[in-house]
């Protein structure tokens, strides 16, 4: 997404949420400076920066990124229309548009070998995926344990578990995520 069209976006729902930008930062835990850059469209915020303010603003990747819903009762979803949301540690490829006749989510991921101190990450639904390339991976539960992961292994994490991965690996590793119910 072009940075200024994101710092529109970002700005309409800070509004719309009735939160002032020292607020905001507050809440998501950035400096106002930086959250000020971002909505002009002067600066380009990591996943883990954005996701952080979208938390902050109670809403998700998904709901942010929406494509439009299904065209014309169409099952078929192309590439060309799937939104895709990236920084210099990850990739996030929305493979279903936005939809309140869909029961899961899909999502195409990528994380590049230079992340090396991946995010903590907590959802209110419950999700799995399988490593389709690239590895080895870390897969990290708090407080549950620790595992590798390698091309073709699959994992589950429950609603609420605080989680992260990490690709230990020297190439992009890709995988499928699939949620339940999705988050949008």
């Amino acid at each position: 997404m072009d940075p200024i069209e994101g710092g529109k976006r970002l700005k309409s729902l800070r509004v719309k949420a009735k939160l002032g930008l020292r607020e905001l930062s507050r809440k998501a835990d950035i400096a106002p400076a930086s959250l000020s850059a971002i909505e002009k469209g002067l600066s380009s915020p990591t996943l883990g920066t954005l996701h952080k303010v979208l938390k902050a603003l109670s809403t998700d990747f998904p709901t942010f990124f929406a494509g439009p819903s299904q065209v014309n009762g169409s099952p078929i979803f192309r590439a060309a229309d799937m939104k895709v949301a990236e920084d210099a540690y990850r990739k996030y490829v929305f493979c279903l548009p936005k939809g309140k006749d869909f029961r899961f989510e899909i999502l195409l991921e990528t994380i590049f070998p230079t992340e090396k101190d991946p995010v903590w990450e907590e959802h209110e639904c419950d999700f799995a995926g399988v490593i389709l390339e690239g590895g080895p991976v870390k897969l990290e539960i708090e407080g549950i344990g620790e595992w590798s992961l390698q091309e073709n292994d699959s994992y589950y994490v429950k609603a609420g578990q605080k989680h992260r991965a990490s690709n230990l690996g020297e190439t992009p590793m890709k995988m499928i995520t699939i949620w339940e119910p999705p988050l949008y």
